[in-house]
C-alpha cells in the first residue's frame, strides 16, 4: 500500500500536467508541526526553475482572512462591534444609495454595519468600470491610499439594501480602512505589530523589500478554455494605487510564512511559538455560516467558480463547510477557508488542528478543478 502522502504528491503532479498549470506548492500543518510539503511543476515555466521553498507570491484574496482576523482583534478589545454602523468610523458611508433596476437610485433605508463588511452583504461589487470609479482613477492617476479609495466607493450605489443580499466586493478593503481609523496605524503597520511579528512571520507584506524582490515568483495568466498560461508582469493587480494597502487583496507572502498564520487559527488562535493573536471564541464566530435562503443561493452562484457547493456557506469573511454530507466532501464540518485569484488556497480545521495552504501564481486559476480533489485526498489519504 502506498505511503499516506504519496497520493497527494501524485495528485499534484497530475493536476500540473492535466490542467497545464506552471507550478504548485502545498504545505500542511497539524498541531504546530509540518506533516506535508511538496512542490510540483515550475515557478518559472520558461526557465524550467522549480518552486523555491521561500518564494514570494501575490496572495490576492488570501489577504481577506488576515484582515478579518485583525478586525476581530478589535472586537475582542471593545473598540469595534459587529453591529456598529460603518459611518461611526467612516462618515462618508452615512448616506449610501441603492440602485433599483437600470435607472432608479434612491437613498438607502438601512445603515451599513460592520457586519455587512465582514459578510459581503454591503451591496457593493468588484466592478471599477463605472463613471464614478473611472473618474476617481483618472483624477488620482493611481496616487491614492485606502481611505481615498473608500471615499470613492461610498459614492457608488449599492446593489441592494445593506444586509439584504450577498455580493463579492471591496467590502474587506473598507474593513481595512475601519481598522486604520480605529488604530491610527496603516494596515500594514497594524498587521506587522499584531499578527506578523507575534507569529514570527517575516515574509508577508504589502510592499516587497528591495532585498527580497528576487524571491518574487513569476506570475502567469491562466486560460481555462485551452489550459494554457501566459507570463504577465508580477505587480500585484490587487494593489490599485501606489499607496493602497488593500485589505481585500494586497498582501504578498511565502508558503512557509502564511502557514504560520493558518496554523495559529487552527490551534485556537495560538501560534507555534505560543503567541496568541485571537481567541477561540472569535474563531468559532468567524467559522459559523451566516447565510441562508436567497443569500446562500447568491453566494453559491458566485462561488461556483472557486468550488463552492451545497453545504458550503459564508461566515465572517470566510467560506464555511457547514454540511459536509451535502457538500459531498471529506472535509469536516466547521472547517473554513478562502483563497485568491492567483491560485492560493487556505484551509483551517479547528477540530483536528489542521491547516493547509497552497501557493500558485496563475491568475484566474481553475480552483474549482483543484481544491475539492486535493482536500478529499488530504483527508482520505493523510488524515484518516
Amino acid at each position: 500500500m502506498a505511503h499516506s502522502s504519496d497520493a497527494m504528491r501524485q495528485l499534484m503532479d497530475t493536476l500540473i500536467e492535466r490542467l497545464g498549470l506552471p507550478g504548485i506548492d502545498c504545505i500542511v500543518y497539524q498541531d504546530h508541526k509540518e506533516i506535508f510539503r511538496y512542490q510540483a511543476g515550475y515557478a518559472d515555466l520558461e526557465a524550467k526553475t522549480p518552486p523555491a521553498a521561500d518564494a514570494l507570491y501575490n496572495i490576492y484574496s488570501g489577504t481577506k482572512m488576515i484582515t478579518c482576523t485583525a478586525a476581530m482583534q478589535l472586537v475582542e478589545q471593545g473598540r469595534l462591534h459587529l453591529l456598529d454602523p460603518v459611518s461611526k468610523f467612516l462618515p462618508e458611508f452615512a448616506d449610501m444609495q441603492v440602485k433599483y433596476g437600470s435607472f432608479m437610485v434612491l437613498p438607502a433605508k438601512k445603515h451599513v454595519r460592520v457586519l455587512d463588511l465582514f459578510c459581503m452583504t454591503i451591496g457593493l461589487t468588484y466592478d471599477l468600470d463605472t463613471p464614478g470609479m473611472r473618474k476617481f482613477m483618472e483624477d488620482t492617476g493611481g496616487d491614492f491610499d485606502c481611505r481615498d479609495f473608500a471615499r470613492a466607493l461610498a459614492k457608488e450605489p449599492q446593489l441592494f439594501e445593506p444586509g439584504e443580499g450577498w455580493s463579492y466586493s471591496y467590502a474587506h478593503d473598507i474593513l481595512g480602512v475601519v481598522i486604520e481609523t480605529i488604530t491610527g496605524m496603516s494596515l500594514g503597520e497594524y498587521f506587522e505589530k499584531h499578527i506578523f511579528a507575534p507569529l514570527g512571520m517575516k515574509d508577508t507584506f504589502f510592499t516587497v523589500p528591495e532585498e527580497k524582490r528576487d524571491r518574487l515568483a513569476p506570475q502567469y495568466m491562466y486560460d481555462l478554455a485551452n489550459g494554457t498560461v501566459e507570463r504577465i508582469k508580477t505587480d500585484c493587480i490587487g494593489r490599485l494605487g501606489t499607496r493602497h494597502e488593500s485589505g481585500g487583496a494586497g498582501l504578498i507572502s511565502s508558503t512557509e510564512d502564511y502557514i504560520l498564520f493558518a496554523d495559529a487559527l487552527a490551534c485556537g488562535g495560538v501560534g507555534a511559538n505560543g503567541a496568541q493573536i485571537i481567541s477561540k471564541r472569535s474563531i468559532d464566530l468567524m467559522r459559523t455560516n451566516r447565510l441562508s435562503g436567497k443569500y446562500l443561493d447568491e453566494f453559491m452562484t458566485i462561488g461556483a467558480a472557486v468550488g463552492s457547493a451545497a453545504g458550503i456557506g459564508y461566515g465572517l469573511g470566510v467560506g464555511v463547510f457547514y454540511d459536509s454530507i451535502a457538500a459531498c466532501t471529506l472535509v469536516p464540518q466547521g472547517t473554513f477557508y478562502w483563497g485568491g485569484i492567483g491560485g492560493v488556497q487556505n484551509l483551517v480545521d479547528v477540530e483536528n488542528r489542521v491547516s493547509y495552504y497552497v501557493s500558485m501564481h496563475s491568475v484566474r486559476n481553475p480552483t474549482a478543478l483543484i481544491r475539492p480533489y486535493m482536500l478529499n485526498t488530504l483527508y482520505g489519504s493523510m488524515l484518516r
